[in-house]
């Protein structure tokens, strides 16, 4: 009986924080009128190094900011990022890849978000 209360007990903490964490970036992003984006930069196997040496020089953090496919035989690279526009995450790309990126501005959804979702769609 100890341990199921005990584990509940932590289930519940685990639950709360994680709930909390969830809001405070959420109130965080809708404060300062910014989103979460995707980027999805692909270039060809010829352009990989001056795809990733243009990265490099743009400034000593930027490389780490992405992940790339490149070693899979995958030349794309992919990064998250706060930005208050589409615009403001495409002037953060080296100029030579900035056409062919696509940048997809992320949600997350709650179970009351799809809770909902079905029911409009039941309406429909």
């Amino acid at each position: 009986m100890k341990r199921v209360l005990s584990f509940l007990l932590v289930a519940a903490a685990m639950v709360t924080f994680g709930a909390m964490a969830h809001s405070s970036d959420t109130a965080k992003a809708g404060k300062a009128g910014k989103a979460k984006y995707l980027v999805i930069a692909p270039h060809t196997a010829e352009q990989c190094l001056a795809t990733l040496d243009d990265i490099n020089a743009m400034n000593t953090k930027a490389l780490a900011s992405w992940d790339f496919g490149c070693k899979s035989g995958d030349h794309t690279g992919y990064m998250t990022v706060t930005a208050g526009s589409e615009d403001e995450v495409r002037a953060m790309l080296p100029a030579n890849g900035r056409d062919q990126a696509k940048i997809v501005k992320l949600s997350k959804f709650t179970a009351a978000d799809l809770k909902m979702a079905h029911q409009d769609m039941e309406k429909h």
